[in-house]
């Protein structure tokens, strides 16, 4: 088995998830420089952040929560480490985190083990889409009415 092909996707997986995350935590005003304070013209229902486009990047619902919880979980563990290396060690614990998760899915995947037996990542048929992207109510998971009406 060559182990050069899985070190090398590895590797190149970690940073790429590593870029993402710091990207999007970027948008939310979390960088390795510190974490920025919504502009003034937030409301409880949407943030706005800086980030240096015409206009401002706006989060609202779920992503409220989110933004806030990633900032509290960088600002805690910024009381024992210098901030950007709390920064850091958060960015790659996340990044592990979903890499871990995405390759346990994909395992589950490959071997039929998913309880939906509809592929999350692939296409059984080689599409580019992936299974549950083309036929999602195939998946036998429980849609809320907003999540029908999203479609």
């Amino acid at each position: 088995m060559d182990k050069t092909a899985i070190k090398n996707f590895s590797v190149w997986a970690r940073n790429k998830l590593i870029a993402d995350i710091i990207y999007k935590a970027g948008l939310l005003g979390i960088t390795e420089e510190g974490i920025k304070d919504a502009l003034p013209q937030s409301t409880q229902e949407a943030e706005f952040y800086d980030i240096g486009t015409k206009e401002p990047y706006v989060i609202q619902g779920a992503q409220i929560k989110q933004r806030r919880e990633l900032a509290g979980v960088i600002r805690k563990k910024a009381l024992q480490l210098e901030y950007k290396d709390a920064y850091r060690n958060v960015i790659e614990e996340v990044a592990y985190t979903w890499f871990n998760r995405l390759i346990a899915i994909r395992f589950m995947e490959v071997n039929d083990y998913m309880p939906s037996h509809v592929r999350v990542l692939s296409s059984e048929s080689g599409k580019q889409e992936p299974d549950l992207v083309t036929t999602p109510f195939d998946a036998e998971i429980e849609f809320t009415q907003q999540e029908r009406e999203e479609k």
